[in-house]
């Protein structure tokens, strides 16, 4: 446990020499609450919608993306070996996410509140609401790693992880409206939502149904790395990058 724990502290110390880039969230995100509270405003949703964009939004921009990172140590030859041995591959990675979503989600998160305070809105918590957020955490880790994976099979890595990161953005304004009308089937796609948007229950409240979906399509990205994993170290094999 220890050793853990000065891994992750490390990470901490390496993730805090990007916080410029955590302030170009805390700009980013503020602009977004603003937009946002007019439009919903303008259409007279209840507060806990206002709460909810908060609470989604601040946590969707407080995590980070590292596929782009990944290609760059493919291209330094220090990947393969790494790839070779999947399980200490995904927790090392997941510790330095884990870090970096620690120093990221407070700062953005508490712009988000500043905004709520300063309108007089308020963000509902539940008991749901923390597991909500640990297996939103998860899947959206497993979610980079799998756009992360797929991009070792093309030809052009760099342009397929942009088109990827646009198509994750779409999916997520797509799904958002699926929180506010749970009825009928739509509550299978909400924890899917939270791949896009980290989970919106925060802030909206939850129900332990979700929580039990949410661990099945983690199973369902753990299934689909358990073949990409193989692949992507085949593709690195034939560039000559392992």
């Amino acid at each position: 446990m220890a050793s853990h724990l000065a891994v992750l502290g490390f990470h901490l110390k390496e993730a805090w020499r990007g916080w410029p880039g955590m302030a170009l969230y805390l700009g980013y995100t503020l602009i977004v609450y603003v937009v946002l509270f007019s439009l919903w405003g303008s259409l007279e949703a209840p507060p806990w919608v206002l709460g909810y964009l908060w609470a989604a939004e601040a946590l969707y921009m407080g995590v980070p993306r590292f596929w782009g990172q990944l290609h760059q140590e493919a291209q330094r030859g220090e990947l393969g070996l790494r790839l070779a041995l999947p399980y200490p591959f995904v927790f090392l990675r997941f510790q330095r996410y884990l870090a970096t979503a620690l120093l990221q989600i407070p700062l953005v998160a508490a712009v988000g509140g500043a905004v709520i305070g300063a309108l007089g809105l308020s963000a509902s918590l539940s008991l749901w609401s923390l597991p909500a957020l640990a297996l939103g955490l998860i899947l959206n880790f497993l979610l980079e790693l799998t756009f992360a994976l797929l991009t070792f099979r093309s030809t052009s890595p760099m342009a397929l992880g942009v088109l990827l990161e646009m198509l994750r953005l779409l999916g997520g304004a797509v799904v958002l409206p699926l929180e506010f009308w749970p009825e009928g089937g739509a509550l299978l796609l909400q924890p899917l939502a939270a791949t896009f948007y980290l989970p919106a229950r925060v802030a909206a409240g939850g129900e332990p149904v979700w929580l039990l979906v949410s661990l099945c399509w983690i199973l369902v990205f753990l299934g689909l790395l358990a073949r990409l994993f193989p692949r992507a170290l085949a593709a690195l094999s034939e560039r000559g990058e392992v």
